[in-house]
């Protein structure tokens, strides 16, 4: 485990990125590289993206040596730490830390793990929880890829863990590579039913998507809440559309983001106060944990060892 730097950019909305004055000014993101012990020829990877919650010992903290011990290179990038807002609460990591910067720092980690020479740069996923569970799935569309990757980089498969089901894009069309979703069945902090249509989305476009839910699960099932907790705001009923210039608007008014600001605002209308739950399950865990590393031997990593049934520790 070591910690790593590597060049970023900040835009605020999706369109910034191809503004010469978010392109042209570099930031230094921050995240920690597990690498396998065996070197033995160049590596798949796994980059890991955090939810609000930030990086956790017994979420991104744990996945991290588990994955290296199966033979997977993994970068745990950390964009709250990257902006000087690891500190903040939940609600404000939102409004100041958008799915823009939080994409700008996936494929910048893209372009790192690629020119790693432990690791193959035709084998480097993407893996995001709750908030960066839904920029794993943004990551999938061509016209994302094409604004933050001009270079050419793509993943070689993405997976999402009860990612926000908030943004639908105009145009679907993918960059073909697989997808899967995973939802729990009692996350009110998630529509279930919205994430199928994002899932159809991206089937149109070209992707092989696998979608699953997990009837029994709650908001976050593998991280050490093991007493439900509650979270006030829940982005449930959010839904927002991208149009083929990647600009954001409200699907109910059609409101575009034109600022920080204009993007609070209207997220806060569609936020609401029912809340949702979080809550571990370790059977969940076992099973979406067999399901992460099925998906990875069949997007073209390495073969992995059966499954031993494993799960993440708990913190201490």
């Amino acid at each position: 485990m070591q910690a790593v730097t590597f060049p970023t950019h900040n835009p605020v909305l999706l369109s910034d990125i191809s503004k010469p004055a978010v392109r042209n000014i570099p930031i230094q993101a921050k995240g920690t590289l597990y690498l396998p012990k065996d070197h033995g020829g160049r590596r798949p990877a796994v980059i890991l993206l955090q939810g609000l919650g930030g990086v956790l010992q017994a979420r991104e903290g744990t996945y991290g040596p588990w994955l290296a011990e199966r033979g997977y290179a993994v970068l745990v990038v950390d964009s709250f730490a990257t902006r000087n807002a690891a500190k903040r609460e939940h609600t404000l990591r939102a409004i100041s830390i958008t799915e823009a910067m939080i994409l700008a720092d996936a494929f910048a980690g893209l372009r790192y793990l690629s020119d790693h020479p432990a690791i193959d740069p035709d084998r480097i996923h993407v893996a995001g929880f709750s908030y960066g569970g839904m920029v794993t799935i943004l990551a999938a569309y061509e016209q994302i890829r094409r604004a933050y990757a001009a270079d050419g980089h793509r993943f070689a498969g993405h997976i999402s863990y009860y990612g926000a089901s908030v943004p639908r894009l105009d145009d679907p069309t993918a960059t073909g590579a697989p997808v899967l979703m995973m939802l729990g069945g009692l996350d009110r902090n998630v529509m279930v039913e919205r994430s199928h249509q994002i899932a159809d989305d991206l089937r149109r476009g070209g992707a092989p998507v696998e979608i699953v839910v997990f009837e029994n699960a709650y908001h976050q099932w593998d991280a050490d809440d093991v007493q439900r907790k509650f979270v006030l705001l829940s982005l449930h009923n959010c839904r927002m559309r991208v149009d083929r210039d990647n600009h954001v608007r409200d699907e109910g008014l059609g409101l575009r983001y034109r600022s920080r600001l204009s993007r609070a605002l209207l997220l806060a209308r569609q936020t609401n106060m029912s809340g949702y739950h979080i809550l571990r399950c370790d059977e969940t865990l076992r099973r979406s944990n067999e399901m992460l590393l099925a998906f990875l031997g069949d997007s073209g990593a390495v073969a992995v060892p059966a499954f031993d049934g494993l799960v993440a520790e708990p913190a201490a």
